[in-house]
């Protein structure tokens, strides 16, 4: 099968083991700090490699040393990453990961070189494509290649940015078109569906979930997936509605999951068009990610001199 994942390449600096009294403007010890490579894309296809694909790494890097140095580590780890465009004059998208005692996860990213992505109509070329979230050059980029190639993409899985789904454009919504897997969680699900934003649910009833899951397909067979926490996964094909529970697990950090989860679900369900089973492997994968640090279950890039993981 032939994978192609779209999306942000980022370097990712994880401080993990904050403590629970921080307070800001001093200086506190934490248990770990290390440099991860992360952001959607990658994080997609840590997931999609750990289940036997071959996978197409579509996306732009600055042409500088973290981004050269994240191209040898990703090439190491045996993904494609021919058409991944090292672009002069930016520098390689960062993200800080600041992960709470409980958990919960603090990001401060830089885009750099991710809005500068660019999709073409040859790309679209491939079994699986999955679409990580994009800014919206991207994204335009996106739907062009679309308009102007015939895409013999067997399914496509999106997973748009929050830009995306807070003002849907004319590109995104070519994109919605043609999605067969639409992937949100219950915030964008709502932003998406046009609900005004004092109106907002920060924990979206699965029975509210499973209505606008009916009311953001765009086609016949279009399948509509909201992750709703802790509580679990909601699915819509063609108005029958599915309910996956979350697994319980010891939460070190949150960075990644959603990643995990939509990624597996679109592998699973294009392998064998399933839905409980595509369900239960997408939350199987997020439960892994769930219990580790960083967004994927790559190792860091840097670590002592001794081990040669960085490139």
């Amino acid at each position: 099968m032939q994978v192609a994942v779209v999306g942000s390449i980022t370097v990712d600096i994880v401080a993990s083991g904050m403590p629970v009294d921080l307070v800001r403007g001093d200086k506190q010890e934490v248990l770990a700090i290390d440099l991860y490579p992360g952001g959607g894309a990658i994080n997609a296809t840590a997931m999609l490699l750990d289940q036997g694909e071959q996978v197409r790494l579509l996306g732009t890097v600055g042409q500088d040393a973290l981004g050269l140095g994240l191209c040898a580590y990703l090439d190491a780890m045996g993904v494609d990453t021919h058409a991944v465009r090292k672009l002069a004059g930016q520098q390689t998208g960062k993200a800080v990961v600041l992960v709470g005692p409980q958990g919960d996860a603090s990001v401060l990213a830089r885009r750099g070189a991710n809005a500068y992505t660019q999709i073409h109509p040859q790309d679209l070329d491939v079994d699986l494509l999955y679409v990580a979230p994009l800014g919206a050059a991207p994204m335009d980029s996106l739907a062009q290649a679309l308009a102007h190639g015939a895409s013999r993409a067997a399914c496509w899985a999106v997973n748009p940015s929050v830009a995306c789904v807070r003002q849907p454009d004319e590109a995104f919504r070519c994109v919605w078109d043609r999605a067969d897997v639409l992937s949100l969680n219950g915030v964008e699900a709502q932003m998406l569906a046009a609900v005004p934003a004092g109106q907002i649910l920060a924990d979206l009833p699965v029975a509210q979930a499973t209505e606008l899951a009916q009311h953001l397909q765009r086609r016949a067979g279009q399948a509509v997936l909201i992750t709703l926490g802790a509580q679990g996964a909601v699915l819509v094909i063609d108005g029958q509605p599915y309910f996956e529970p979350a697994r319980r697990v010891a939460v070190r950090s949150t960075v990644g999951a959603g990643d995990a989860f939509n990624a597996r679900f679109a592998q699973s369900w294009f392998r064998r068009r399933d839905p409980v089973l595509a369900l239960r492997q997408a939350t199987q994968a997020s439960a892994q990610i769930l219990g580790q640090w960083a967004g994927n279950a790559w190792a860091p890039m840097w670590q002592d001199v001794d081990s040669g993981v960085w490139p």
